[in-house]
């Protein structure tokens, strides 16, 4: 097996400006639009070759996918049609593979260059991740983008539920690229079509052709646009079904992070649910305040891929209001740990200036300290026992997210549980600062935390006046300073975690789920692994690596 790479950004997309009216891609000698009209000839091309608007009209749902995302052009003149011919109902997902993706820079560069799309491309800026390796979910109301920042090959080994509707074939001149017009390639395109899938592109090299129909397309010539002759389109066999997997109505048990992720995410697609929470276990994710920062892995895996995404996912999904702070500091307890942060800093594989050593510490200028009380909380929960819910009845559809309340829901789950209590201490710092605890200022005091102890006999939520004592220590320990308490109640809940330190996405049968083993990481994963798991559920595109989802969903059952 390979060594792992260490865990940096993509290569970047090499630009030369000095051609007018368009970049060129020193790497390839080729264009990313036309200078004959770029949107025209994306309007002819691509949604035209495809049949579109006209093929997506009255659909719940459409998947367009392409080779190529580029400047993102092709993505911006398919949402402007589908805005423009589209019911408030209907959804479209967008998913585009790219080796070169533009920094934030060269993109607002770019689409300078088309005005009249310049509402639609101030939406794409303020959630674009940049060069970060990996799969990112990025969300525009009824339109979701689902951006894979890899190698065309390796993105389809990635691939999770894509059955595309149609697909737009936009990589550069297959005489420059041909690793992204192979036969391989050309065959997970069918493996990844709808039947009646659609397919557009600008090249109509005989490699191309004889590609896409031995793959089992239908290819045609058609009349280019601008100087091109010719442009190619082809239809996938087949007649698409118009019924769509979902979930009629859906129980949520727990009003945690992970539930209400899971009602946000549910949400979002106009699905009715419920929720209900029982008092008796104070959820760890309904603290004063917490910290949203990505896990650190020195190594290019796909765990480590995946802890990016969710913590960009996070800070995209988290309202304005919820936000108490930005930026965190991540200080070192170890000689071998300040070596990690400083290679992390140096790595950046978040970009420049995301991640930076500075002084004797590792800071995040965008984590953030966040207010559990205002994230995803414009629903009614209803407060029950847990173990009025065991056999829940009327819902198609039922999602543990209980936090300690699974031990008794779920109790084969090959599951951890340690008690963590918060403490309130006089400020030592004034930034928000991680240590293995943490010390995050609130209203004139500060917020320290927490114990991590292994559950006993007695009462896991009682407050013990020598855990508060420890973090006290821990505090004074790391800051030099010594901590005062400060007059606030404490506060005691359970941690939640699998044996390998990963979350759990497990299938329990009867259209039962488990969402859990989130650890002290529920703000940063939550939102993401939510959205992965009802976009399985409803035969949608996953936003994770399918082998990870695979290895998430795997029951780690107790022997």
């Amino acid at each position: 097996m390979a060594k792992p790479l260490p865990f940096t950004q993509t290569p970047a997309a090499e630009l030369d400006w000095s051609r007018p009216g368009t970049p060129v891609a020193e790497r390839f000698g080729d264009i990313y639009f036309s200078t004959d009209g770029g949107l025209a000839e994306t309007r002819a091309v691509f949604l035209g070759g495809c049949g579109l608007p006209d093929r997506w009209a009255g659909k719940t749902r459409f998947t367009l996918a392409e080779l190529g995302f580029g400047s993102g052009l092709n993505f911006l003149a398919a949402w402007q049609a589908w805005c423009q011919t589209t019911q408030p109902h209907q959804r479209l997902h967008y998913v585009s593979i790219e080796k070169f993706p533009f920094d934030k820079t060269q993109l607002q560069h770019a689409l300078s260059a088309w005005p009249e799309l310049s509402d639609l491309s101030s939406q794409l800026l303020n959630a674009w991740p940049g060069r970060v390796k990996g799969i990112h979910r990025l969300e525009f109301g009824a339109v979701t983008l689902t951006l894979i920042h890899e190698d065309v090959s390796e993105a389809f080994n990635q691939i999770g539920g894509l059955r595309a509707d149609a697909w737009f074939l936009d990589g550069f001149n297959p005489s420059a690229n041909p690793a992204m017009w192979s036969p391989d390639v050309m065959r997970s395109l069918a493996d990844c079509s709808a039947p009646g899938a659609r397919l557009a592109t600008f090249s109509v090299a005989g490699r191309v052709r004889t590609a896409l129909s031995n793959a089992g397309f239908t290819v045609r010539k058609m009349p280019g646009f601008g100087r091109k002759r010719h442009r190619l389109e082809a239809d996938f066999p087949g007649q698409k079904s118009d019924l769509v997997p979902t979930i009629e109505t859906a129980l949520i048990v727990g009003a945690g992070i992970a539930g209400r992720a899971l009602a946000r995410a549910l949400s979002r697609r106009n699905i009715a649910f419920d929720m209900i929470d029982d008092q008796a276990h104070p959820a760890a994710s309904a603290n004063p305040a917490a910290l949203v920062k990505p896990r650190f892995d020195l190594q290019d895996r796909p765990e480590s891929r995946f802890f990016l995404s969710a913590y960009l996912y996070a800070l995209r999904s988290y309202p304005d209001a919820a936000v108490i702070s930005r930026g965190v500091r991540q200080m070192p307890k170890t000689e071998k740990e300040v070596e990690r942060y400083m290679k992390l800093a140096a790595q950046a594989p978040l970009g420049p200036g995301q991640m930076r050593w500075d002084g004797d510490s590792l800071w995040i200028d965008e984590a953030l300290v966040v207010d559990p009380s205002k994230l995803f909380n414009d629903f009614n929960i209803r407060r029950k026992t847990y173990e009025a819910v065991r056999q829940p009845s009327g819902y198609s559809h039922v999602f543990l997210a209980a936090g300690y309340g699974i031990r008794a829901l779920a109790p084969d789950l090959g599951l951890r549980f340690s008690r963590g209590q918060l403490s309130w201490a006089e400020p030592v710092w004034n930034a928000p600062t991680a240590y293995g605890g943490y010390a995050v200022n609130i209203d004139g005091a500060a917020l320290v935390g927490a114990t991590h102890d292994r559950l006993g006999r007695s009462d896991p939520f009682e407050i013990r006046p020598e855990d508060d004592q420890k973090n006290l220590s821990a505090l004074a320990n790391i800051s030099g300073v010594e901590a005062t308490a400060f007059d606030r109640p404490s506060r005691a809940s359970v941690r939640v975690t699998s044996r390998d330190t990963l979350p759990v996405i497990c299938d329990l049968g009867q259209n039962h789920w488990a969402l859990t083993g989130l650890g002290s990481r529920g703000f940063t994963f939550a939102p993401l692994l939510a959205e992965a798991l009802i976009a399985q559920i409803c035969g949608e595109i996953s936003p994770l690596d399918k082998d990870l989802m695979a290895k998430f969903s795997t029951p780690r059952i107790q022997s």
